[in-house]
């Protein structure tokens, strides 16, 4: 699969640079760059410099192709070379790690599942149309998979041409962790929180503001969006550290078909200072009130809070696939009417008249 979109993506699990495409892969002037960071417009005169450097890039990324899981390369296989080399939450082994684990498998469809080292990966605008917006995507899959294509790099591929950077959260699943609900929510919560801290520290590096750091889930995902909305704190500032220094409270959060194992009631304890959310949802995806209720539930604490509902959809009502944002499927213009919701600046709210 070919990126429908042009964007700078991480080139190295290091994360010291970058590569950028700014013109579609094949074009004549397209520019080629090494995987150490160095991005290299070539003239078309050029036939030995070109020569060389072509080398040189599939010298380089051959060798960082050996840091890759097998997980990591058959996935970089299914969605094609534009996609971006994941980076560890952690520089070593993450808190609660499972040390005895099946190997993190993908299948045909881009569905990653048994993950137990949480990375993320980074799909950047190019910089001439960056708007220093980043959006934390958390696909959904009930906590035991994650739907990597339909979630993460369909929102790529519709939010990076408006200039919005999306950082995919492959965060940990159920199995191999084993325990109850509330254990893989409290694990995924690290992995939320700790995403959040890695965004703002690289923010600079990236081209990101740090005030416009939002999250986005659907389902399960949805549900790990709530649940960081509602739990983060502003950083350690001694710790050792650097990343933990940083806040991990998101500036905005987006919940497409939120879940919560189809119970009604909405289990977030919200503080009075939570993040603006959104929610998007489908008026067939049952229980309807989960939705309802949070949205009720932020209003009363006064956090600006919005919930668009539509007809169509069902339970993937806010699913990106290019043929709904072809044709102009409803439910397919979320991405539109969250920006011109946190353009308009949204306002504490009341539940009083």
């Amino acid at each position: 699969m070919k990126p429908a979109a042009s964007w700078t993506a991480p080139a190295e699990r290091s994360g010291d640079g970058a590569f950028e495409l700014t013109e579609p892969p094949g074009s004549q002037n397209a520019c080629r760059a090494d995987e150490s960071g160095v991005a290299l417009r070539l003239p078309p005169q050029s036939k030995t410099l070109a020569a060389l450097l072509a080398a040189l890039f599939i010298l380089t990324a051959s060798l960082s192709a050996v840091a890759l899981t097998p997980s990591e390369e058959a996935l970089r296989k299914i969605l094609g070379e534009g996609t971006p080399v994941p980076i560890p939450l952690w520089p070593g082994q993450p808190p609660k790690f499972l040390a005895i684990a099946a190997p993190e498998s993908v299948d045909e469809h881009a569905r990653i599942k048994s993950v137990s080292v949480p990375t993320m990966s980074v799909y950047l605008p190019p910089a001439d149309k960056r708007t220093g917006t980043a959006i934390i995507v958390c696909a959904g899959g009930g906590y035991g998979g994650l739907d990597w294509r339909t979630h993460v790099v369909y929102a790529a591929e519709v939010f990076v041409p408006k200039g919005v950077a999306v950082i995919g959260l492959k965060y940990r699943t159920r199995p191999p962790h084993l325990g109850d609900n509330a254990s893989i929510q409290a694990l995924t919560l690290l992995d939320a929180q700790r995403a959040v801290r890695l965004v703002r520290h690289r923010a600079a590096e990236w081209g990101i503001d740090p005030k416009k750091v939002g999250v986005a889930g659907y389902s399960a995902g949805a549900n790990l969006a709530m649940n960081l909305a509602a739990n983060f704190d502003a950083g350690q500032s001694q710790a050792a550290d650097p990343v933990e220094r940083q806040s991990c409270r998101p500036d905005f959060a987006v919940g497409l078909g939120t879940w919560h194992w189809r119970k009604p009631e909405n289990p977030f304890k919200f503080p009075t200072n939570a993040p603006p959310v959104y929610l998007v949802h489908a008026t067939t995806d049952k229980p309807i009130e989960i939705a309802q209720n949070i949205v009720a539930d932020l209003k009363k604490l006064g956090v600006p809070a919005r919930l668009d509902l539509f007809e169509e959809g069902g339970h993937g009502v806010g699913n990106l696939i290019p043929q709904r944002v072809k044709n102009g499927f409803p439910p397919a213009k979320w991405p539109e009417l969250l920006l011109e919701w946190l353009a308009s600046g949204p306002k504490p709210t009341s539940s009083s008249p």
